[in-house]
């Protein structure tokens, strides 16, 4: 259909535009994967196979990328060897479209969908609004708004209010997260003997600049997605107005949460095998997540810690809901705000700096805090405004 291949085509031009080999990456995990796709439906007597065959080939793929100068450094740490990097450039987006082909496949494993024609497939995975960072969609939520063909035509309301959402999006990733990176950015490069002041204003502005950074990229995919007809899920839903832990995880990048949720909490029980188990499968979860995220210690400390305080808010959740809800409010925005310095930390002496300014109260920092400013892009006042308005929003 030449709507889809209009698609397909504005979609690989926007993937390989910066680095043309990254379409060579792309091409070869949905090709490869169309095939096995067609195979676990013509030889189902060995599907399952081919699903096995098709997670190693997806898993060791992202690995390749992802994980493996990671892997590297800790055996050199552990065996004391010398193995030189690959200093491998990540793949845009291979996360995403990595988690969307492994859900098609399994989809296809239970019977829910079945292959469409190789176009189809493709623009499903490719389809440029969403590929890079989010949201995370289904074959089943997008593919019948593909073929619709009352969703082939020009409609100007859509163009309006995609141009809109897609404006309150770029605010959100210009103004006010890209103001706060300048910021942050200085304040994690120069994070020896903080004091307290500064340490907390540096935690507050990533808090708030990696939250409307992700929803800002979020709102400009569903607003391009709304030019073209296309409906994308919301991936954020005030998360900072959460009052556990468990509530963020329904509100914060809703749709890895909802594939988190189906292809590694479910398969593994869920809660259907009682507390003790329940609690270990959402630990395990959390720990993907944390690693899916990004390949470092820290990523997949800061998972464990999101993991138990989750655990922590089913244990004491009698005890808890007696708490105003204000309380708990202010409760969860602190333990949030307190794990995303281990996310944004390049190591864990850089988060140990900046956790030790946090509780410094012997010094309160101001002076410090002025040689963190850089030559007075943004200053104390710039930023305490910016997240005044971060809540406000």
């Amino acid at each position: 259909m030449p709507q889809h291949l209009f698609l397909v085509s504005a979609s690989l031009f926007f993937y390989g535009y910066f680095n043309p080999s990254y379409l060579l990456i792309i091409l070869s995990s949905v090709v490869i994967n169309y095939l096995l796709a067609i195979m676990m439906t013509k030889r189902r007597e060995i599907d399952k196979i081919i699903f096995i065959f098709a997670i190693i080939f997806n898993i060791g793929m992202l690995f390749y990328f992802k994980y493996i100068d990671f892997f590297i450094e800790n055996i050199n740490n552990i065996a004391n060897t010398n193995f030189d990097f690959l200093n491998i450039l990540l793949p845009l987006g291979i996360s995403f479209f990595t988690f969307q082909q492994f859900s098609f496949l399994l989809s296809i494993l239970k019977r829910e969908e079945k292959v469409e024609t190789f176009i189809d497939y493709f623009l499903f995975v490719t389809f440029f609004p969403q590929l890079v960072a989010g949201p995370i969609v289904l074959y089943s939520e997008m593919m019948p708004q593909f073929k619709d063909d009352k969703r082939r035509k020009i409609d100007y309301d859509n163009i309006a209010l995609g141009i809109y959402i897609f404006v309150i999006g770029l605010f959100k990733k210009i103004v006010i997260a890209d103001t706060l990176a300048v910021f942050v950015n200085n304040g994690f490069g120069n994070t020896s003997a903080l004091g307290l002041l500064p340490a907390w204003i540096i935690s507050l502005s990533y808090t708030f600049q990696i939250y409307f950074d992700f929803s800002g990229y979020s709102d400009m995919a569903i607003g391009i997605g709304k030019m073209f007809n296309i409906d994308l899920p919301i991936n954020f839903n005030s998360p900072y107005k959460s009052k556990s832990i468990s509530e963020f995880w329904k509100r914060w990048h809703m749709t890895l949460g909802r594939a988190l949720a189906n292809y590694i909490y479910i398969p593994l029980g869920g809660n259907r095998k009682g507390k003790t188990r329940t609690y270990i499968n959402l630990f395990i979860t959390f720990l993907v997540s944390g690693l899916w995220h990004g390949a470092a210690w820290s990523f997949v400390l800061w998972g464990a810690l999101h993991g138990l305080f989750s655990i922590l808010d089913r244990v004491f959740n009698k005890f808890l809901i007696k708490f105003p809800p204000f309380l708990k409010t202010v409760w969860t925005f602190l333990i949030i705000n307190f794990l995303w310095v281990l996310f944004r930390a390049n190591s864990m002496t850089e988060a140990y700096g900046i956790y030790k300014g946090m509780f410094n109260i012997n010094n309160l920092g101001l002076n410090h805090f002025a040689s963190i400013v850089n030559d007075g892009i943004i200053g104390f006042p710039n930023a305490i405004s910016i997240i005044i308005v971060a809540i406000m929003l």
